[in-house]
């Protein structure tokens, strides 16, 4: 059952609703503020604190009077921000809501005059002494390039670097990224669009249901949003349709990993989640001189314009996809502004829809999802070589399907589209951009002049001579290769690296140590989960020489401080293998990749774990926690047989 079917089982009274009206986070925030306003009763009221209190144990609002609250704010004023005492203002007008009491008449005015006056000081004491800092700072372009390279390189199967990227193209609430789900994607054009059902600024939902644009930036891989896209989705084939990020407080989970690396970057403590939002309107707004309007950077956001907004100022798809452009990277000053992102000649290719199915074997089946999956494909052939380069090695993205057929890459690659198409047009280039291709245009028809010029010189030569001499075009050409000679530019024969050895059954062999090896010398196991263990058990990976897993032995190691990873391995697939078996499926020697898709998916459910809280994330978890899980099970089993037969 999906949640929203076990959210309307749950019995939800009018109170439930009423509290919904404020979120979860606020509601912890008026928690912890009422009981720091409980602590300054106790501490000042001594004796006469527990009349302030009712049976139970809430504030009792007849004794806790507006006198009283200007006296804790007084106090509190001392060591907190004025923000900080706007806090404990919203947190006592709640607790007069939730105790269905009425707000003393002059609550607001007086309020309003104290926090008037409490400001005008503040800004009086900052403008004569060092301004106190407040709130995050934006995060400039060039720091967010960092942490998208640092986070690309990351062994968190592209979590980190897919929330940063996403977080910045969609200019949201770090909250908004991680309640997104795969429902709110749609292929659109050469884009990307992402429709936002709830933020901050529309908690009810009755906002504008109107996509925002994601582009590619074919020009930065690091920074491009297709590209992270792919990545984290090819690191989790077994992720089903749902929620983008599964598990709790993942917003979480990406502050601590990005403030450890601006901390290890900057050693700087004014970034934060919330200066990526800030970081990308300012370099939206300021980045350049031709940036786009504010109009859409605030309807993108999801800022208020006053009255205005949605009556006389409302969303058009042209002037959001120009913004999506400019947050993606790409160089406004340039013509490649109106770059495609990579895709293929035909979406309809047989090896295209083979690659698709074995890399999203879950996700395929969403029709709105397919010309999404298409150009992940696309990007990760486009990178493929930057990406090799840059991740480690035993990232779990190298241990997927298309990284480990090199003929299917070199297939894809053929057949790739990165410039002119003839079926995908860009969308969301501003006028002055189009001047800048047809100047190129120009600029590339004065740059042959010069050859078109010299064939005209040459072919006039050979009718004419000169000055009525014997001198024809092959004596200046057999001139021209001699100086070439002489100046030591002619090219060389090109030497041919030695071919590897090859076993008798086909796979590579390499001779290292003293002795033959299945594995090349650099082998490392892959940082990946049950999942790309199994596919790397089966099939290998042809582009890095590994032959099948299943065929190596302990000596074909290049270390010995493998062989207990090899058997951790050894154990899954043991695992694996039992469960399926004991589900009725029937493992042929040599199964086809759909085939051992299809086997794993049944048993990695049917792995005997033990009891959670909450569903678990199986295609988070790395192999090694997963086995873990599997041999605690086994152990809990055993003591409970024992306990039965004493």
């Amino acid at each position: 059952m999906d949640g929203e079917g076990a959210a309307e089982t749950l019995e939800v009274t009018a109170k439930d609703v009423r509290d919904a009206c404020i979120s979860v986070k606020t509601q912890q925030a008026y928690r912890s503020s009422l009981r720091a306003m409980s602590k300054w009763i106790r501490d000042t009221k001594m004796e006469q604190a527990p009349t302030f209190f009712d049976a139970s144990g809430n504030i009792d609002l007849d004794r806790f009077t507006l006198d009283e609250f200007d006296s804790f704010l007084m106090e509190k004023r001392k060591t907190v921000g004025v923000s900080t005492l706007n806090g404990y203002r919203s947190a006592l007008k709640d607790l007069y809501r939730r105790q269905d009491v009425p707000l003393p008449n002059t609550f607001e005015k007086k309020m309003a005059t104290l926090f008037s006056g409490l400001k005008r000081m503040q800004a009086t004491k900052y403008q004569s002494g060092a301004p106190k800092e407040s709130g995050k700072e934006p995060l400039p372009y060039s720091l967010y390039q960092q942490l998208c390279k640092a986070t690309l390189v990351r062994q968190d199967a592209g979590f980190s670097h897919f929330f940063l990227s996403t977080q910045w193209n969609l200019m949201c609430r770090s909250e908004s990224v991680q309640t997104l789900c795969t429902q709110h994607l749609s292929g659109i054009d050469d884009s990307v669009g992402c429709v936002m059902y709830k933020s901050k600024t529309n908690q009810e939902g009755g906002g504008p249901k109107d996509p925002r644009h994601l582009y590619a930036n074919p020009y930065s891989p690091d920074t491009c949003w297709i590209t992270a896209l792919a990545i984290y989705l090819a690191c989790r084939p077994t992720q089903p349709k749902g929620p983008l990020f599964p598990g709790s407080n993942q917003k979480v989970r990406f502050g601590n990993t990005l403030r450890q690396l601006i901390n290890a970057k900057t050693g700087q403590t004014h970034y934060g989640t919330h200066s990526i939002r800030k970081g990308v309107a300012t370099f939206a707004c300021s980045g350049t001189t031709g940036g786009p309007s504010i109009a859409s950077v605030c309807l993108r956001v999801g800022w208020s314009l006053g009255g205005v907004q949605d009556r006389y100022i409302r969303y058009e798809s042209a002037g959001d996809q120009y913004l999506g452009r400019v947050v993606a990277g790409l160089p406004l000053n340039l013509a490649d502004f109106a770059v495609l992102p990579p895709h293929f000649v035909n979406n309809q290719d047989v090896n295209l829809q083979k690659c698709v199915e074995e890399m999203f074997p879950m996700l395929r089946a969403c029709s709105t999802l397919q010309d999404i999956l298409k150009l992940c494909v696309a990007s990760l052939v486009n990178h493929h070589s930057y990406l090799r380069e840059l991740i480690p090695a035993s990232h779990p993205l190298l241990s997927t399907f298309l990284f480990r057929y090199p003929d299917m890459m070199n297939h894809l690659e053929a057949a790739l589209v990165r410039d002119t198409s003839t079926w995908m047009k860009p969308t969301g280039v501003p006028p002055h951009v189009e001047l800048y291709k047809q100047l190129r245009q120009v600029q590339a028809s004065i740059d042959n002049l010069p050859p078109v010029l010299l064939e005209g010189m040459s072919n006039l030569i050979e009718e004419k001579g000169v000055a009525a001499g014997n001198i024809t075009k092959q004596v200046l050409e057999a001139t021209i290769e001699s100086l070439l000679l002489r100046a030591g530019l002619a090219q060389g024969a090109m030497s041919h690296a030695p071919q590897p050895v090859q076993h008798s059954d086909g796979d590579q062999v390499y001779y290292y140590s003293g002795k033959f090896h299945l594995l090349p010398e650099e082998f490392e196991f892959p940082r990946t989960g049950p999942c790309g263990a199994w596919q790397l058990w089966w099939f290998g990976d042809k582009s890095r020489g590994w032959p099948p897993l299943k065929k190596i032995h302990p000596h074909d190691l290049p270390k010995r401080s493998m062989r207990k990873t090899f058997s951790d391995w050894v154990m899954m697939i043991k695992h694996l293998t039992e469960a399926a078996t004991a589900a009725g499926l029937a493992i042929p020697t040599q199964p086809t990749e759909k085939e051992a898709s299809e086997i794993f998916s049944v048993a990695i459910e049917k792995l005997q774990l033990p009891p959670a809280k909450h569903k678990r994330r199986l295609a988070e978890l790395s192999l090694p926690t997963v086995l873990r899980l599997v041999r605690e099970a086994q152990s809990a089993d055993k003591r409970q047989r024992g306990s039965d037969n004493p």
